[in-house]
């Protein structure tokens, strides 16, 4: 799920890394799973054997689907050497590579699409991630990003002792400046915080609070601070598609 684990300071544990999240969301550690990933990659109507990349494609179940389901020629790129081990398992055909989004070890013009789910926010470079993103997209290439997002600019949740997309969101006009800059023209943009209220709702049917989920991973008192702060940003998910101009090289 998230793309910088290597950025983590050691007393930190992410929260991709908790099986008590992965069991939630089916193993794909984000929400909406991927009834999500299928809906935006019909929408983009990809042709079998096209090329994509899976930006921080963790254990691999996006890129099982992209392979399996929609036929086409699927690459995963992750830091972990662990989270890697597990996609290959589900996809031995496929390839994987290990490495950060804000320097895709591929060649330019390499992928027709580029997905990236719910990690964006933790690459530690918004801009430089999704400039690689578009410099590794054909000309006229789609990429499809999913992430939390922050509804009100200026506010961010303070929280200390966890290591997440939450803790790293950014508002939408960021993520838009910088498709922009990256040459990439938005043609989708959809407010899916649905999905996060849904997380969240089984978060509380299964534990009983949020912040009895979030004891799990943190003393008491850090995971009642963590609550509150969580309940004072307002926080949204968003899904998107951007093009790669046809004249970007």
């Amino acid at each position: 799920m998230e793309m910088t684990r290597s950025h983590c300071p050691a007393s930190v544990t992410p929260l991709y890394q908790q099986d008590e999240l992965s069991l939630l969301t089916g193993g794909t550690l984000r929400p909406g799973g991927l009834a999500l990933t299928t809906e935006m990659l019909s929408c983009c109507e990809p042709g079998p054997g096209c090329t994509v990349l899976d930006v921080g494609c963790g254990p691999g179940h996006t890129v099982a689907l992209m392979t399996t389901v929609f036929g086409l020629r699927a690459t995963g790129l992750d830091p972990s050497a662990a989270m890697l081990a597990k996609a290959a398992c589900q996809s031995p055909d496929a390839t994987f590579l290990q490495g950060e989004a804000t320097a895709i070890p591929c060649k330019s013009h390499s992928f027709d699409m580029v997905i990236s789910e719910c990690v964006l926010s933790l690459t530690g470079d918004i801009e430089k991630s999704l400039r690689e993103m578009s410099r590794v997209l054909l000309p006229g290439g789609l990429l499809i990003l999913t992430d939390i997002y922050c509804k009100q600019a200026g506010l961010k949740p303070d929280l200390p002792n966890l290591q997440s997309c939450i803790s790293s969101a950014m508002p939408l006009e960021i993520i838009e400046k910088g498709l922009y800059n990256a040459g990439l023209t938005l043609h989708t943009l959809r407010d899916r915080s649905d999905l996060l209220k849904q997380l969240a709702g089984q978060i509380i049917f299964s534990y009983g609070s949020l912040e009895k989920f979030w004891q799990l991973f943190m003393g008491a008192e850090a995971a009642r601070r963590t609550s509150c702060a969580l309940a004072t940003v307002p926080l949204g998910y968003y899904v998107l598609i951007a093009e790669k101009g046809a004249n970007n090289g």
